[in-house]
């Protein structure tokens, strides 16, 4: 036999095989053990989807109007930007596992609180309680991050993310059939769920690995520490997109029940808890179906900024509808490209926010973005509580579109300039690599 009279080539050894197979288990054990978190965060989000579509109904037979409704949850977004800080660098020094449970402690007295409150003080009592402890979704989000690979930290965030929207699609089910037997019926069965994710978290999730370094693998320069150590200037395009989004978000999820109760009926009578319900169920259908399906095809087909501009566009849309249409059907279609838009700039963003930061500021970095989304949670509830309370439909629907297009075009103009435009990202790249060479080329020359 002739030998080949070209160059030798190397061969793939067996241990080049082995380093492979290795390479992949252990990637797949990484995303076995989410599986857990998965649990956790759904039981957890059953909770909050239960409270949701139920709050302000419940506030309302207090005697609350719809601008203390908004109140109730800019109350909540208030406590919840104070303790996102401290519970997000907490996590990072003490571990991911005990402090989500001293979290979950807290939702868990807040839904018992609010069972049994028979006054609006008891009420924003309970919100406080709730939103001085909260963290659940960051930490999870966090842990999520630093227990995968960034080449599939979004499918590791997408994880804790269909876990929300599994909860989002049960709770509002659970909702709408408990609360024929009793307004606190519900309530209960969410402190319930509340105790059981407490003994998930300490039954299912491992103690956090500190030995290993698990939480200090990647060190900060120190000539950059006070500056990176907040925020690295990298992040403050995502972190300003993801700030226009929960405004709008916040806007539309404060007010939609008191909006679908006075332009829309169900059988003869306005749209009520049992209803407004079977909406969230509906969205967290969706939810479930972008996270499973939809946002991993995509990313195979447009650039992570052209995901987000879409997404936006949808929701603008969607805004529009709802303030025109009369009709359930096209007020299904217009809801359809809210809920659309929603998850894939949440997951999109989160995932690019968090492969800006090295690992040992994840919790850091998701707990600045809660509190982010606590100011916009604080501002926005006011103005829609005010609008609603004033009977402005229509203005309500038409800021919160005009938002949307807002970030629309932020998007075009920051995540997708000329060389993301001709030059198409290939699979596996970060898409946002050009804008942020940019900055890192700014931040050099600043030094």
């Amino acid at each position: 036999m002739k030998s080949w009279p070209g160059p030798q080539l190397p061969l793939v050894t067996q241990d080049v095989r082995t380093a492979r197979n290795d390479r992949s288990a252990g990637r797949y054990t990484r995303m076995l053990g989410l599986i857990p978190t998965f649990i956790v965060v759904a039981v957890d989000a059953t909770g909050m989807g239960i409270i949701l579509p139920l709050l302000p109904f419940y506030s309302q037979r207090l005697g609350a109007t719809p601008f203390v409704v908004g109140s109730l949850i800019s109350v909540y977004a208030l406590c919840q930007l104070v303790a996102g800080p401290v519970v997000g660098t907490l996590s990072d020094r003490y571990g991911r596992r005990g402090v989500l449970i001293v979290s979950q402690i807290g939702t868990l007295v807040g839904f018992v609180l609010l069972a049994s409150a028979n006054s609006l003080t008891l009420v924003f009592l309970a919100r406080i309680i709730d939103g001085l402890t909260s963290g659940n979704i960051s930490v999870a989000h966090a842990y999520a991050a630093e227990h995968s690979e960034p080449s599939t930290r979004r499918q590791a965030l997408g994880t804790t993310s269909g876990a929300i929207g599994t909860g989002l699609l049960v709770g509002p089910i659970l909702s709408g059939l408990l609360v024929p037997f009793g307004d606190t019926v519900p309530i209960w069965a969410a402190a319930l769920l509340s105790l059981i994710s407490i003994i998930a978290t300490i039954g299912l999730l491992p103690p956090d690995d500190t030995e290993s370094g698990i939480l200090d693998i990647q060190a900060v320069p120190k000539q950059e520490t006070a500056r990176v150590l907040l925020v690295p200037q990298s992040a403050w395009v995502l972190l300003g997109l993801l700030i226009l989004f929960f405004l709008v978000n916040s806007m539309f999820l404060s007010q939609i029940a008191l909006f679908l109760s006075a332009r829309f009926s169900w059988q003869g009578h306005p749209f009520g808890a049992r209803e407004l319900g079977g909406v969230f169920a509906y969205a967290g259908f969706i939810n479930i179906i972008v996270q499973g399906l939809l946002i991993t095809r995509a990313s195979r087909f447009a650039s992570d900024g052209t995901i987000v501009v879409i997404a936006f566009a949808c929701m603008g849309a969607g805004f529009l509808g709802i303030a025109i249409v009369g009709t359930l059907s096209l007020l299904a279609l217009s809801l359809t490209l809210i809920i659309l838009g929603m998850p894939l700039i949440r997951t999109t963003l989160t995932a690019e926010l968090s492969r800006s930061v090295p690992p040992n500021r994840q919790g850091m970095i998701m707990g600045l973005n809660q509190s982010l989304m606590s100011s916009a949670n604080i501002i926005a509830p006011f103005l829609s509580g005010a609008l609603i309370d004033r009977r402005l439909y229509d203005t309500w629907a038409f800021a919160m579109a005009a938002i949307a297009v807002c970030g629309a075009i932020t998007a075009v103009g920051l995540l997708l300039p000329p060389q993301a435009k001709i030059a198409r990202p290939g699979r596996g790249v970060n898409r946002l690599s050009p804008f942020l060479g940019i900055v890192a080329r700014w931040r050099r020359a600043r030094l």
